[in-house]
């Protein structure tokens, strides 16, 4: 441990033992490598209270939180914006998935969103408005979200998925856990300011991530296609999920599954009929396959690919979407290996 560290640590232990309300807070960890899919920040213990600090970054960005929990645990899921003066207020989203997890509606997740095909997502619903709330132990001001109290019900490891729905980049606090515990990274203390000063597009903030023009394509969720747009309310639109079947000679099946839709692939190029049309399917992003059935067969996989998508489009080859987003499913080649 070199000297600013430790002398940060003895600093951090007067501050407690000066003034006790500080070790009342949040354990705070920064986002110093880029969270993804295959490395997402596993919180320690999801009763004790910790405050993530990251960034959605580049535009489409989605990080990714993983959190184990006992079948009936209650577990505080939220999010609070550092208030950066003259920025409008930051509003991501955050969706939690895993085995039995239950959804009153259909989630509407990106497409480039990586989630188990056998487990279930819901959207953790954040509250129309944010409320202005002054931290004394950091003396900085957010805009807290609203509290959501997420019921494991398994003994399961979860993910929580966290993006902004207009592709917006911006800094944001992951909230989780009540317990509160003092503790934290010290290099996110001495990083925590950086998190009241805005992001510039085009400027790297991670430390430990070197972001490529490939990787920010990729990460963006780029699909090389330029469709127009189904816009329907969440309530009649078509929903979709996904299943990557590995068969026993390497090659994979496909199976498509959908709600409030029908696959017409004798009205192609026709006008669009709300609930009606074929699928698109996508390899790492990359078109490979108009699809008319909920069954479709691949013969092989590159070893490199990473993700497998599909999404749902009308007769003339407009995109089904909710709120701007896509209607659509991913699914993770290196899950279906693991399970296989």
């Amino acid at each position: 441990m070199n000297y600013t560290k430790q002398l940060l640590i003895i600093c951090l232990y007067v501050l407690i033992m000066a003034f006790p309300w500080s070790a009342r807070a949040h354990q705070p960890f920064c986002e110093f490598a880029d969270l993804t899919p295959a490395a997402p920040w596993q919180v320690p213990d999801a009763s004790i209270s910790y405050a993530y600090f990251g960034n959605i970054f580049p535009a489409g960005d989605i990080d990714y939180f993983r959190f184990d929990a006992e079948a009936g645990q209650t577990v505080l899921l939220s999010v609070s914006i550092p208030a950066i003066p003259d920025l409008d207020i930051f509003a991501p989203v955050m969706a939690v998935f895993g085995p039995g997890v239950a959804a009153g509606a259909p989630p509407q997740l990106p497409m480039h969103l990586v989630k188990p095909a056998a487990q279930t997502a819901m959207m953790i619903p954040l509250g129309d408005e944010p409320t202005w709330f002054y931290e004394p132990f950091g003396r900085r001001y957010f805009w807290n979200w609203d509290d959501y109290f997420f019921r494991a019900p398994a003994t399961a490891t979860y993910t929580v998925a966290l993006w902004h729905p207009a592709n917006e980049i911006g800094r944001y606090s992951f909230v989780i856990g009540q317990r509160e515990v003092f503790g934290g990274d010290a290099d996110c203390f001495s990083a925590y300011n950086e998190y009241w000063t805005p992001l510039e597009p085009g400027v790297n903030p991670y430390r430990d991530t070197v972001l490529t023009d490939d990787m920010l394509m990729h990460m963006s969720g780029v699909m090389h296609d330029h469709s127009a747009v189904f816009e329907m309310d969440s309530a009649n639109a078509p929903a979709v999920d996904l299943q990557l079947i590995l068969l026993t000679d390497g090659s994979y099946n496909i199976h498509v599954m959908t709600r409030n839709f029908v696959f017409t692939p004798e009205l192609i190029d026709q006008a669009p009929i709300a609930g009606e049309g074929h699928a698109h399917l996508y390899i790492d992003g990359v078109k490979i396959a108009r699809l008319y059935g909920e069954w479709h067969h691949l013969p092989t996989l590159p070893d490199a690919v990473e993700v497998v998508s599909v999404a749902l489009y009308a007769n003339d080859h407009s995109v089904f979407a909710v709120d701007g987003l896509p209607v659509s499913a991913s699914v993770r080649v290196s899950d279906v290996a693991a399970s296989a």
